[in-house]
């Protein structure tokens, strides 16, 4: 089923009768792959023109695409590589463009305001996901709800549970379900910065994905997500592996995790890979509930939908990708001359810490794009009401896919003056993958991966 097609699904959602608790209006449901996208985004442009209308994005890979893995990942051709920017905001002219800046830029400029820039590109709204992600999201509208406490979710499959969230809770949600293929794998590495300018390899390893929420042979899926990560440097870390577990029903099972010592020879569960620990192989500079943004149960926050704002987010970033890693460190912040910004609209949700909840964090910040429902952005506050960690995460429609992907990350520790970048895409990148045996994501397995 194409597109268009799929708007004819929009009248039989519309007329459902009986509503679950937290399902959209008839009427709003009704508007999705008309006045919104099937997944919620206004489809209009906005009122200067700077943001286009939504017509479809970026569907196909261009005509000279040519991945080193036959399944698909690196090099993307640039299908704006002939674009200038339209504008640099820089120290000098930062007033006049600060309210479309989250604060986490702002405070890049107060610290460098010699070195950081924002190169602004004209915008494209590239993302794009198959037809059939669309029509189960539009089709099953009115199903999905959020139960307990994590919150679990109950009543949905194989589709974006809340295109018109009612909280923040159900927004983030979003990201959780975000859409990738069943199966998926990619090779990566993390460099670190201190604060001398120093450069080191934090971590190297290749990491294998299981999407059973998006398998759409099924009904149902007990997880969103598996990944197994084995690591293969630096030489510290080399045979160590870590998996995790995200289950669809949080309130019921906890996100489980495992980790393998390699002198050990042995599968340990690992409670601590979770919430405010941090994460030990880049030097602490973020927590585990950061990973990708955000990882694991909200039961310790308060999650607020705070609305929609424009802000100049690194989209369309193929030439950023494309660029060598010793290029992109900078001394204190990523190369502003690779990173390519667009004006795009985010949704805002502010999550704050509950009465009597143990947290490092009195509140977080998420930016979430909203042809996507991907983090493009997230800011760490501590008890004393500063911004101590800022997290970018680049997106880049991944047409061979398709879908956009956010996987790298640029990540700012704002007490230790380190920054890092992220998640890598190394040897191919990530890519499509074939089918994993079924107890692959076990702790037996695991142990078996790690003999061998």
């Amino acid at each position: 089923m194409n597109y268009l097609a799929i708007l004819a699904v929009v009248g039989a959602t519309a007329t459902i009768g009986a509503q679950a608790l937290a399902a959209p209006s008839a009427a709003d449901a009704a508007r999705l792959g008309k006045e919104l996208t099937p997944l919620g985004a206004e489809r209009a442009a906005s009122k200067d023109g700077a943001i286009p209308e939504w017509s479809g994005g970026l569907c196909k890979a261009p005509a000279s695409y040519k991945p080193t893995n036959a399944q698909g990942g690196t090099p993307y051709v640039d299908p704006f590589a002939d674009e200038k920017p339209l504008y640099s905001i820089t120290s000098a002219n930062l007033a006049q463009y600060a309210g479309k800046l989250d604060d986490g830029q702002k405070e890049l400029f107060k610290r460098y305001p010699n070195s950081y820039r924002v190169d602004v590109y004209p915008t494209h709204r590239t993302a794009c996901f198959p037809d059939w992600v669309y029509e189960n999201t539009i089709k099953r509208v009115m199903e999905p709800k959020l139960i307990g406490d994590g919150p679990g979710l109950q009543d949905a499959h194989a589709q974006f549970p809340f295109p018109i969230p009612a909280d923040g809770r159900e927004a983030v949600y979003n990201f959780f379900t975000r859409y990738f293929p069943v199966y998926f794998a990619g090779n990566y590495a993390w460099w670190l910065v201190d604060a001398a300018g120093n450069k080191t390899l934090s971590t190297q390893g290749s990491a294998h994905y299981r999407f059973d929420y998006w398998d759409n042979s099924k009904s149902k899926a007990e997880q969103i997500s598996a990944v197994s990560n084995i690591h293969m440097g630096p030489p510290s870390q080399a045979g160590e592996m870590d998996m995790r577990v995200q289950w669809r029903r949080m309130d019921e099972r906890d996100p489980t995790a495992w980790f393998y010592t390699p002198g050990q020879r042995r599968v340990r569960l690992a409670p601590e890979f979770t919430y405010d620990t941090v994460v030990s192989e880049n030097s602490g500079l973020f927590l585990w509930d950061e990973l990708n943004g955000f990882d694991g149960k909200m039961d310790r926050f308060d999650f607020k939908l705070l609305g929609k704002k424009e802000l100049f987010i690194p989209y369309n970033v193929y030439q950023y990708l494309n660029t060598p890693v010793d290029t992109l460190l900078g001394k204190n912040h990523v190369n502003p001359d690779a990173v390519r910004y667009e004006m795009h609209r985010v949704w805002v949700v502010e999550a704050t810490l509950k009465n009597g909840a143990r947290h490092v964090d009195s509140k977080k910040v998420f930016y979430l794009d909203e042809d996507s429902w991907t983090i493009v952005g997230y800011e760490g506050y501590d008890h004393a009401g500063k911004l101590v960690r800022y997290l970018q995460f680049p997106i880049w429609q991944a047409y061979d896919v398709p879908a956009p992907i956010n996987i790298n990350e640029m990540a700012y520790d704002f007490v230790k003056q380190f920054w890092a970048l992220g998640s890598v895409p190394v040897d191919g990148g990530f890519h499509k993958s074939g089918p994993l045996p079924a107890n692959y994501f076990t702790a037996e397995a695991m142990a078996g991966r790690g003999v061998q």
